[in-house]
């Protein structure tokens, strides 16, 4: 395999990973960029053996996102990098890519490789896009792979499919082109479903990467900004937050039949304290790790007994964590900010003692509604059983509850100041401030009763880890 930086700055600790498909090489992806990330490209699957130690041991956090044949390849060379990879993301291919149900069809695949020549490869690469005018676009940065080289890759696919290693099997969300030529739809399908979670998009073989991972991949040093730059106004105008807050402390509280935590604490996202205060003068026996990306205030610290603060990703601190360290794992409005939550709760099972508590609150889809319905995008968030599933299953969940809380404001400059001073504006809306503050105030809908409604869906889950 062959791998090329094609975005990289100095001191980024992040990093997100493209698997390319098939005779490609690095130039397709020549110009992408992400905030808070560098990208590099790997291809060529002739051998699959890579370096990684010497690459890639500067990054703290490694994104994949794997293409077409780039899928497979992925999945059997990732094992050195797991401990640093968070999100694992599947773009039209499958674990079995020379398969009569959930890949080629292996008649189709041999006739490919039979008739291989530099004018079918040509004919690929144009079946790859919907329009004329995205192939041009392609052809301005095509791959440079010569025709033996493509059909000895091609060659090379058939026995690794044969003689491959153990497989990554575990996968954060598989992307289904609906108008795929190469992997055919309903074969991806067959490949993915029951296996991970599925989205469809109505392109070709080939989606535009850059929005893709834009749409995808959280822009932490965003998120670390806007929440730093609400640190002074946060507590006084999180009023959803606040009361998301107290009522998993009630929920916990009630699971555990009342009285203080008692044991090492960790709490992920604790922001302005609104759940470390309802705890924490009551904590005995143990310590409160207080985890934030934007930091801990002193005052916070100073009310908090046995606190051990710490600015960190908590998506990859966690994994540092020593195995049954923690009695209680506690974050509220945090978890929907991470990469991979479902890979952080792994994590969060791994940490805790036998009979330890998780309690999270997060949001399920719908939330915040009406900006996406006014801007046509937003964040995405998962469903509530979706978020369920998620859930380890060595941890017993005992209490999984949704609600609606909706806030309402006398005008949309009211919205997109309340969105500034808590810190919501750190959602990525693939659009320019500007441009996203104008469509706000010209398009955000009123009730019946003239007031401008802002909608969160919180849900909370209280899981116990099972002592066998």
């Amino acid at each position: 395999m062959q791998l090329k930086f094609v975005s990289k700055s100095k001191n980024c600790r992040r990093l997100i990973l493209i698997y390319a498909g098939w005779a490609m090489d690095w130039r397709p992806f020549r110009g992408l960029a992400a905030h808070g990330y560098d990208i590099a490209v790997v291809w060529d699957y002739r051998e699959l053996t890579a370096d990684w130690s010497r690459i890639l041991s500067r990054y703290d956090e490694v994104c994949l996102l794997a293409w077409s044949f780039g899928v497979f390849a992925a999945s059997v060379t990732m094992h050195e990098l797991l401990p640093r990879i968070t999100k694992r993301i599947a773009v039209n291919g499958t674990l079995a890519p020379i398969d009569a149900v959930k890949g080629i069809n292996p008649d189709i695949f041999a006739a490919t490789l039979e008739g291989m020549s530099p004018n079918n490869l040509r004919r690929f690469y144009r079946s790859m896009f919907l329009t004329k005018e995205q192939y041009d676009a392609f052809r301005a940065n095509a791959p440079k792979r010569d025709i033996d080289e493509a059909i000895a890759e091609l060659e090379a696919f058939e026995t690794h499919t044969i003689f491959h290693a153990p497989q990554v099997e575990e996968w954060d969300l598989a992307i289904i082109s609906e108008h795929d030529r190469i992997f055919m739809p309903q074969a991806q399908v067959a490949a993915w479903h029951g296996r991970t979670n599925i989205r469809r998009m109505a392109t070709g073989h080939m989606p535009d990467f850059g929005v893709l991972i834009n749409q995808i991949f959280i822009d932490k040093d965003l998120v670390t900004a806007r929440f730093a730059d609400s640190h002074d106004t946060y507590s006084a105008n999180a009023v959803v937050q606040k009361r998301i807050a107290s009522r998993l402390h009630g929920m916990l509280a009630e699971s555990i039949g009342g009285g203080p935590l008692l044991g090492n604490v960790i709490e992920v996202g604790v922001g302005d304290g609104s759940l470390t205060d309802l705890y924490a003068p009551t904590h005995d026996m143990g310590t409160v790790a207080l985890w934030d990306i934007a930091g801990v205030s002193p005052e916070l610290v100073a009310r908090t007994p046995n606190a051990r603060p710490e600015q960190c990703d908590a998506e990859i601190r966690m994994r540092r964590q020593q195995s049954e360290s923690a009695a209680y794992i506690l974050s509220a409005s945090t978890i929907q900010w991470f990469n991979s939550p479902k890979a952080f709760l792994r994590e969060c099972a791994r940490v805790l003692v036998p009979g330890g508590w998780l309690a999270v609150s997060t949001f399920v889809r719908g939330n915040l509604g009406e900006l996406a319905a006014t801007i046509g995008n937003g964040m995405e968030v998962p469903t509530g059983e979706a978020w369920h599933t998620m859930i380890p299953e060595n941890l017993e969940v005992e209490v999984r509850h949704e609600e609606v809380m909706t806030l309402h404001f006398d005008s949309p400059r009211d919205v997109l100041r309340h969105m500034s001073l808590t810190g919501v504006n750190a959602v990525r809306f693939h659009q320019s401030p500007i441009v996203l503050a104008r469509r706000i105030l010209a398009n955000y809908p009123a009730d019946r009763g003239g007031k401008y409604p802002v909608t969160f869906r919180p849900i909370y889950i209280i899981a116990r880890k099972k002592e066998d």
